[in-house]
């Protein structure tokens, strides 16, 4: 696997912390912190037998999310502590979720980390990357993406049953195809993923498909990037999500300022009453 260039990363200014975190404390490079599950959440998961799930999802001042095809506050054309905070998440969790658009937009995915990252998740879970998992109810999948270039590099599609018919074709991309219903899609597939083991799942998607994981309650936390942006273009929001999220908040856990760009990274528990 080639490694790419050690990112440009300087400690955060911790405004917001109320976890006792060893990482953090140590001064090691972090944007997170450390992301072992919280035990409400994990005690929840279990009890739904759903992976504990977190949420990443970066946004300008107005709440757009633009991905870096078209420009604006997209996850590839952010700052290098954005794009650590993301490969971070991937060196911690057992597998990383995202719809096709973003597979799209984002052609580094697969190959997840620099090397402190690489052997950091060697020591933690005995291989370099986690399951790659992407999701399209029509199974609308980029098959030149260099993910399925890379054997050394697991990969599951997901798609619902409209798009059956595609499945022996996407299996010319991965052997590991399923087919899910399309009343809860979303649902059916993080059950598979707890059968098949997938204890956590990082799960990167566009405003609608977040919108829609929130309101199955499958994301136990979110790591939010605000771009300083203020206009973040044409692209959806959350306020684009179908229904409204009633009786969901978050709890804020950590809250830290990049000083080089004024990114400021939150991460918040998902209490569903």
């Amino acid at each position: 696997m080639k490694i790419r260039e050690q990112l440009t990363f300087e400690p955060l200014k911790i405004i917001h912390n109320t976890l006792d975190d060893a990482l953090l404390r140590e001064g090691r490079r972090t944007i997170w912190g450390d992301l072992s599950p919280g035990k409400e959440g994990l005690e929840r998961a279990e009890l739904n037998q759903i992976p504990y799930t977190y949420g990443l999802f970066i946004q300008s001042k107005d709440g757009k999310a633009v991905d870096s095809l078209t420009g604006g506050v997209g996850r590839m054309a952010g700052s290098p502590a954005d794009r650590y905070g993301q490969l971070e998440l991937r060196a911690a969790v057992d597998a990383f979720l995202i719809g096709a658009g973003t597979l799209r937009a984002d052609w580094t995915v697969g190959a997840p980390f620099e090397q402190e990252l690489i052997e950091r998740r060697r020591r933690e879970k005995g291989d370099d990357a986690p399951l790659n998992v992407f999701f399209s109810a029509s199974g609308d999948f980029p098959a030149d993406a260099p993910v399925f270039q890379q054997p050394e590099i697991k990969t599951a599609l997901f798609v619902t049953g409209t798009a059956a018919d595609k499945v022996a074709d996407l299996r010319k991309s991965t052997p590991d195809v399923t087919v899910v219903g399309t009343e809860s899609p979303l649902r059916e597939m993080w059950r598979e993923l707890w059968r098949r083991g997938i204890m956590t799942i990082g799960f990167e998607g566009g405003p609608r498909l977040m919108g829609l994981a929130l309101n199955e309650r499958l994301v136990h936390e979110l790591l939010l990037t605000h771009s300083p942006q203020l206009l973040g273009g044409t692209g959806p929001s959350f306020a684009d999500t179908e229904s409204p999220l009633e009786g969901t908040r978050v709890e804020p856990i950590f809250l830290g300022l990049d000083a080089s760009s004024n990114l400021l990274f939150e991460r918040s528990r998902v209490i569903y009453d």
